[in-house]
């Protein structure tokens, strides 16, 4: 037999934790604004305990008016919680507190594993994001986005895909920097010839 588990109500008695006890045979008739929320909530029970003593409902969100519902059965069985609703609560935010913690920890552990300390090359098609002395690096696809309109002295592609200027500059875009100031990135010295990037790093324009 299936046990349901609610709140003990005045006069149903006192139970010890464990225990069972049979509840009080109680019917409802559906009236106009009727939900199985509202029911639940009037007769301190659950939804699912109403569904499951009356078998013609299929639809938790569907009842209809003039419906009689069972609500309590005398064949009914509770159990009762062994726990205080205090400790249950308490147990709830260690769990949420601890797996903030491992959460947090996690994101830590990547962040570190994902920024090098000195120009690795790690940004590239595959990647796709890197981030190289705290600053985040994106590729801006020129076969995809390519970026017209640009003025770009000597502009050509390099041996390792990226979009360099006549003085060998990495072409990056920045909305932090000004335009023609220049920086390191992990795969070379960079000059800003764009804006538009979104965040607060930097979008090399390469070739992959």
């Amino acid at each position: 037999m299936k046990k349901f588990a609610f709140t003990l109500v005045a006069g149903f008695g006192l139970f010890a934790g464990g225990s069972v006890a049979l509840a009080d045979e109680q019917t409802h008739v559906v009236e106009p604004g009727d939900t199985l929320s509202s029911l639940a909530a009037s007769y301190e029970t659950t939804i699912d305990d109403i569904m499951a003593l009356n078998d013609s409902i299929e639809d938790p969100n569907l009842i209809f008016d003039g419906e009689t519902l069972l609500i309590f059965s005398d064949s009914q069985t509770v159990e009762r919680k062994e726990t205080s609703n205090s400790a249950d609560t308490s147990n709830s935010e260690n769990q949420t507190v601890a797996e903030s913690t491992t959460a947090a920890s996690a994101a830590s552990s990547q962040a570190q594993t994902s920024t090098p300390s000195a120009g690795s090359g790690v940004l590239n098609p595959v990647d796709g994001i890197n981030y190289y002395n705290g600053v985040r690096e994106s590729y801006y696809s020129q076969k995809v986005l390519p970026g017209g309109g640009l003025t770009i002295p000597g502009r050509h592609v390099a041996s390792d895909g990226t979009i360099r200027d006549a003085d060998g500059y990495i072409v990056v875009a920045s909305d932090n920097q000004a335009k023609g100031s220049t920086g390191q990135s992990s795969l070379g010295a960079y000059k800003v010839y764009d804006t538009g990037v979104g965040h607060s790093g930097i979008d090399v324009y390469t070739n992959w």
